[in-house]
């Protein structure tokens, strides 16, 4: 099972999410001391996850939570969201990210109006999470479980078994009343995304925090207070993230100097970028990089 992907964890994920034939993917995620986020990104696929350890600061659709050891969450396509680490802990997620029109023949049989249209249109959606005192969890679970296997193990005809494993989950979240049909999308979420998208674009110059509220159409004092209630951290802290989680790719990726990425990213000053690097990470960008080479 691949590892997620280093690189764009800000707006629209870049990373190519499966094949055009197989539109479908898992991964095993790890957030440690020396990785310590999966920033704030979104995609057009769905992605379902498994907690198989630990705990994480979440965020779904700017709404924060505490993903716990156990919980299934269930992202809809296009929803922002991010896991960040919590205390000590490691934790580890798998997941399967997938478009909705794997599923069924999109040319329009019965099958695709009446389960999977709904959902591409954003009419419906699914719960944000199912949890181990849920009549579906045991079920959904074990299927999870054995499409991360399929995934990784790879035997003959997997991918069609997989697509029987997601299709029974379908099934299992509409039965068990875990699609309903959608409200409208929040005045803040998507100001809030549409702000999230614009660090993610421009996080390599300075962005102030007027800027990013007059992005959002708030003042510069009420974009502020939102924006750490949804994202949970304050506005400086999570832009230099974004340039730490962009750089952490450079170091791994490129053979680009410290003081090169630094400036590449968004950092004036090699000296400070090697401290919030350190801070957030708990090494040197070198060793970060000799780490990351050597496996």
């Amino acid at each position: 099972m691949k590892g997620h992907p280093d690189g764009d964890h800000v707006e629209l994920e870049k990373a190519l999410h499966g094949t055009p034939m197989f539109p479908c993917i898992c991964y095993d995620s790890w957030i440690v001391e020396t990785f310590p986020a999966f920033s704030l990104h979104w995609h057009p696929e769905v992605e379902f996850n498994l907690v198989v350890q630990g705990q994480a600061e979440g965020i779904l659709d700017f709404q924060p939570f505490t993903a716990r050891e156990g919980d299934v969450i269930l992202v809809n396509k296009k929803v922002a969201h991010g896991f960040f680490r919590k205390d000590d802990w490691n934790f580890n997620c798998k997941a399967v990210v997938f478009r909705l029109d794997f599923l069924a023949d999109k040319t329009g049989d019965d099958i695709f109006e009446d389960y999977i249209a709904p959902l591409e249109r954003g009419e419906q959606a699914f719960a944000a999470f199912i949890r181990p005192d849920h009549p579906i969890y045991p079920r959904l679970r074990s299927l999870l479980e054995e499409t991360f296997s399929l995934y990784e193990e790879m035997p003959p005809c997997y991918k069609l078994l997989i697509k029987a494993k997601l299709t029974e989950a379908l099934y299992l979240l509409y039965a068990g009343g875990c699609v309903q049909a959608t409200l409208s999308v929040s005045t803040r979420s998507r100001s809030l995304k549409k702000t999230v998208d614009y660090i993610g674009k421009n996080y390599a110059r300075p962005i102030s925090a007027q800027e990013a509220a007059d992005v959002a159409g708030y003042s510069k004092y009420h974009f502020l207070r939102i924006f750490k209630e949804a994202v949970g951290m304050d506005y400086t802290r999570y832009v230099n993230q974004v340039r730490l989680d962009h750089a952490a790719a450079l170091l791994r990726q490129t053979n680009l100097s410290v003081t090169e990425i630094a400036l590449t990213v968004g950092f004036s000053d090699s000296a400070y970028f090697t401290k919030r690097f350190k801070e957030a990470y708990h090494t040197t960008p070198v060793a970060f990089r000799r780490e990351g080479r050597g496996g």
